[in-house]
Formats: structure tokens, sequence, C-alpha cells
């Protein structure tokens, strides 16, 4: 919530210094904790909207801030002794389909399901079976008609 608005949007992720808020609008907030006045079931900023947009509105494609401590540990880790943190890790990648449309980013994977948040607060449970190629972003072997059958109630418990 901001000063002026109930609701702006959800957090997508947090971070050691930051939170990323998608907001209904399909923009991306990157806030800092310093701004959050209030806690409980909701956030509230310390500020109005027109303010946290002229602070803190990203591109909301861009890639998703990682902690500084684990860039830390990674830039730190000798390669050839310790494999590096989240190296096969599909976390924060971009998500897109066959037609190469954005459909959201990965935000939890288990060993047989990736969760990747869409527009607003929309959250879906693809088996990795759907993956066709990782490179920069990851990629599913489906159409935009098959990616809406994966959808899930966001309220609904992350897969363990």
């Amino acid at each position: 919530m901001s000063l002026n608005s109930p609701y702006i949007g959800y957090v997508n992720k947090e971070t050691v210094d930051n939170l990323v808020v998608f907001e209904e609008q399909n923009e991306r907030n990157d806030s800092t904790f310093s701004e959050i006045k209030t806690t409980g079931s909701n956030l509230l900023m310390d500020l109005t909207m027109r303010e946290i947009s002229r602070k803190f509105l990203v591109n909301r494609s861009n890639p998703l801030n990682v902690d500084d401590i684990i860039k830390i540990r990674h830039l730190s880790t000798d390669r050839f002794k310790e494999p590096a943190i989240h190296s096969n890790s599909l976390l924060s990648k971009e998500v897109k389909i066959l037609n190469e449309d954005f459909v959201g980013f990965i935000m939890k994977e288990t060993t047989d399901k990736i969760v990747v948040f869409g527009n607003y607060v929309q959250r879906y449970d693809i088996p990795k079976s759907k993956i066709y190629k990782v490179e920069g972003n990851v990629i599913l072997n489906i159409n935009v008609a098959e990616f809406l059958t994966y959808e899930v109630n966001s309220y609904t418990s992350l897969p363990k």
C-alpha cells in the first residue's frame, strides 16, 4: 500500500536490501526497506504512488535483483574446487513460451516443477518436462492456450 492507494501490487521477491513489487498496471518497483512505514498483513510505503513511481519504477522485464550475499559468495568461489551457488538454478529466470512471448519469472523450483509468477497476481505451476530450452531465459514448449491451463490460485501454498 502507499499513502494514497490501498493496493499497489504484490511483493514478488525480497533481497537483502529491497523488495521487488509487481503492480497491477504491469509495472515493477524495486523499493528499499527504508521506505516501509508499517508491516502486518500488508506493507505500507511511506510515500504516495507518484513518489514510488518516480523513485523506484523499473522495466518489468529487467532481470530480478540477486542478493548481495550471493554475489559476494559467487565472486569468491573457486570454480575448480567448489561449485558456484545456484549454478544450475532456474530461480528468477525470465520465462517465455514458444512464440517468445514473455509470461513471467521463475520464483520456485522443485525436482519436477517450476513456479512462474506472471502478470498481476497470476501463478503457474508448470512441469519441468515442458521446458524446451534454457539459456539466458527459459523457453517452454507450449503455446498460450496450454500455458494458461497451468494457472493455480496464487494463494495456494507453494509446492515443496
